[in-house]
């Protein structure tokens, strides 16, 4: 798939093996802005088995996804010890056509690696909070699967929220219990330092690129809203998913901010209408949703929306859909009638979502199929870009030049480096050192990136020996390798150079 794939799998070289110095460098550096060495431990598990064949990486991600449902499945059961109210839950869970991104898309191992740690330790969390006294065996089980699952994804560190509600359900505690703050929130401070380690690490590592609406607060607090409201509809499985949402215009009138802050307090809102009314389901399920999507909801991440951040929070809708359908069969009178109508509603539930996970993964097909299906919705760069890379891999450098074209309408690297690739490919060297020169001004308006300044660096370094450049070529290579030293290609053509310069000596 043209989209992160080849940074984290074909082109990645520390998942070429078990060596210690592949090892040692996953779990000390970060990779790809972005330190989750477990993911890329996964891929080293792949390559392993399978080399670069799709299959084996697919097949993981697929066998994770089933190991998710049957963890649904228990989870709901131990929270509220309902066979059937779990059975669906984990069957919804299972064909959800919103997790189609996260199971296809093998750059999102993340996602379903996160979740089949995330999910024990709550389970094992659950054990330890059998009453209201904390047992220490699986409660020192919890917190290694927590550590487990943030390295594998940090997002996940808001999972102690949920205990929060757990807790605050299983001892029924008053604040005038003086013991509230050591029982409830005393047991979480692992999982905290825990968290927050991780968080401060990729905090350092990542890209600082924000979202140009965080810059006026009321317009991100309207934003987040309309997120809000537009991830409740996309759980539901029933809108058009796309693998990129553009970010909708705005408005910061009276009734557009009390709509957004409708979409913000919504789930907390009914959280306390569950704990008012004893319904765990409705707290728990609400507050679910709401604690893991808080990360998408609450940071100025450049991506407005993904269906990949509802893979964990999803679970909570479906169980509060399970309970709902059980709740309407249960207002039934005569009881065979009554199992008919349960049975019957959640069948027709489970094939609406078999049936849309079956259409959606066949655009998740290939490269061209994605961005074909992309570009229909999504005025993106990212849409544009990728699909002019299948372009390209097709040899139709005219149509790649004019996505890529389309692409550079918004300020990005990628588009100008793509051009001046087609450029390179089509002789055309004076249009690609200035498309060159153009991804490097794109490229300082953001932090460093070292691997994508390296293939700037060396792109740079082929257009200057066409242009028979042989000493600024050199000087771009060995830039490119000082950047990066794994890159193959910028040492085989400084390699060529030194070569050449030496024989016309």
């Amino acid at each position: 798939m043209s989209w992160d794939d080849s940074r984290y799998v074909t082109q990645n070289p520390w998942i070429r093996g078990w060596s210690v110095e592949n090892l040692v460098h996953i779990f000390t550096r970060p990779y790809f802005v972005s330190y989750m060495p477990l993911q890329l431990v996964s891929y080293v598990l792949d390559y392993s088995l399978w080399g670069l064949k799709p299959f084996g990486y697919h097949l993981q991600q697929i066998l994770l996804h089933a190991v998710n449902s049957v963890l649904a499945f228990e989870l709901v059961r131990r929270l509220f010890g309902r066979f059937w109210l779990a059975a669906l839950s984990g069957l919804f869970f299972a064909l959800h056509p919103c997790h189609v991104e996260s199971v296809a898309w093998v750059s999102a191992r993340k996602d379903v690696l996160s979740a089949a740690f995330l999910i024990p330790a709550i389970l094992f969390y659950l054990s330890a909070r059998g009453g209201r006294s904390l047992r220490m065996r699986p409660y020192l089980a919890s917190v290694p699967f927590f550590t487990l699952a943030v390295l594998s994804k940090v997002n996940v560190v808001v999972m102690p929220l949920f205990l929060v509600l757990v807790d605050l359900a299983v001892l029924e505690l008053k604040r005038r219990d003086g013991r509230w703050w050591t029982q409830v929130l005393g047991s979480k401070i692992p999982y905290a330092i825990i968290g927050l380690g991780v968080s401060i690490v990729n905090w350092i590592v990542e890209v600082k690129t924000r979202a140009a609406y965080a810059r006026d607060p009321i317009r991100y607090l309207v934003l987040k809203g309309h997120t809000a409201w537009d991830y409740f509809a996309h759980v539901s499985g029933i809108p058009r998913l796309n693998p990129i949402y553009d970010t909708p215009p705005t408005s910061v009138d009276f009734l557009s901010v009390v709509v957004s802050l409708a979409g913000l307090l919504v789930l907390p809102a009914l959280v306390w209408i569950g704990f008012r009314r004893r319904n765990r389901v409705l707290a728990f399920g609400a507050g679910w949703i709401f604690v893991m999507l808080l990360p998408a909801i609450l940071f100025p991440v450049p991506t407005y929306l993904a269906d990949r951040y509802l893979y964990l929070a999803a679970l909570g809708f479906c169980w509060l859909l399970a309970a709902a359908l059980l709740a309407m069969g249960a207002r039934i009178k005569p009881k065979p009638l009554r199992r008919a109508v349960a049975a019957t509603s959640a069948a027709a539930v489970a094939v609406f979502f078999w049936i849309h996970t079956a259409r959606y993964n066949r655009v998740w097909a290939d490269s061209e199929s994605l961005w074909s299906y992309t570009i229909q919705a999504s005025r993106d760069f990212r849409a544009y870009n990728n699909l002019a890379r299948v372009r390209m891999e097709q040899s139709r450098w005219d149509d790649a030049e004019r996505l890529f074209v389309l692409g550079s309408r918004q300020a990005n690297v990628t588009s100008w480096d793509g051009l001046t690739a087609v450029y390179y490919k089509t002789g055309r060297m004076t249009e690609a050192l200035e498309a060159n020169q153009k991804a490097f001004s794109m490229h300082a308006l953001k932090e460093e990136d070292p691997l994508e300044l390296a293939e700037l660096n060396y792109k740079r370094g082929a257009i200057y020996l066409a242009q028979n450049r042989l000493d600024d070529g050199i000087a771009a290579f060995t830039a490119a390798l000082r950047l990066n030293p794994l890159h193959a290609e910028a040492r085989r053509m400084l390699d060529a150079a030194l070569e050449v310069k030496q024989r016309t000596r």
